[in-house]
């Protein structure tokens, strides 16, 4: 498995399909680093409002627990529905 594969399959869920939950936890942390680094060179008058930092990182948060919780609790399908 090269790296690219494995990037990928982090944003993936259970079956497969691209999951919303990690890429906006990703986007958000992102968004949160450059935000925080970009704020340690700037003055003081340009800073973001806390709020706002704070909701990205509870939405960051939530995406990320959520996902996690969602990958350790997998239950496998039961589809013992005979085919008609």
């Amino acid at each position: 498995m090269t790296f690219k594969q494995w990037i990928v399959e982090l944003f993936k869920d259970e079956r497969g399909s691209t999951s919303v939950k990690p890429v906006v936890a990703f986007i958000g942390t992102l968004f949160l680093c450059v935000t925080m680094t970009l704020n340690s060179y700037s003055h003081e008058e340009f800073k973001p409002a806390d709020t706002l930092v704070n909701a990205v990182l509870v939405i960051t948060a939530i995406g990320m627990g959520a996902d996690s919780i969602d990958k350790l609790t997998h239950r496998p399908s039961n589809n013992t529905d005979p085919k008609i």
